[in-house]
């Protein structure tokens, strides 16, 4: 409760005042929700010494995508990929770049890479199905992945994590 009181005098004295429903104390372990973002303290990892790439968390504090923003990111995209809506594949993914590349940019630095493979898998997918409206199984054979990434130029949100954009940099 000290850490609270000290906190309210600091910010009275520029003015601003802490909101009595939102600001809570809470323990790392439990974690808690910020711009986004749940922040909270894992077990680790446990690996050999010699498999790890980069100086290791020594507290295990990660940050991830809360669910409510991962669920309104999907509604948009979801909503500019109804199978309804008559546009060509190329104003398609020209409509949905934007929205992939500013939230991927946004939560490249969280621990994601897994939850932005799910993702883009489900985004192939949702353009495949508006493609491929009366030919659903026909839609990987017409439209391979690297076909939309690489001809209609589709946002891959797996370039978009900094240590992937590196490694992809140094291959070349």
């Amino acid at each position: 409760m000290k850490a609270l009181n000290d906190a309210r005098q600091i910010l009275s004295k520029i003015g601003l005042t802490l909101h009595p429903e939102k600001t809570r104390i809470t323990h790392i372990k439990w974690g808690f929700e910020f711009l986004g973002y749940k922040i909270k303290q894992g077990k680790g990892l446990k690996l050999p010494l010699h498999k790890i790439k980069k100086q290791p968390n020594i507290i295990n504090i990660y940050a991830i995508p809360t669910e409510k923003s991962v669920k309104r990111f999907m509604d948009t995209i979801r909503s500019r990929t109804k199978r309804r809506i008559p546009l060509s594949l190329f104003e398609l993914i020209e409509s949905i770049n934007p929205v992939i590349r500013g939230w991927g940019n946004y939560y490249r630095k969280a621990h994601v890479r897994k939850l932005f493979n799910k993702l883009q898998r489900w985004i192939v997918r949702r353009i495949w199905s508006h493609r491929f409206k009366r030919w659903r199984n026909m839609g990987w054979k017409k439209l391979h992945e690297s076909k939309l990434y690489s001809a209609y130029k589709l946002v891959n949100l797996t370039s978009l994590i900094p240590d992937l954009e590196s490694k992809v940099a140094s291959k070349r």
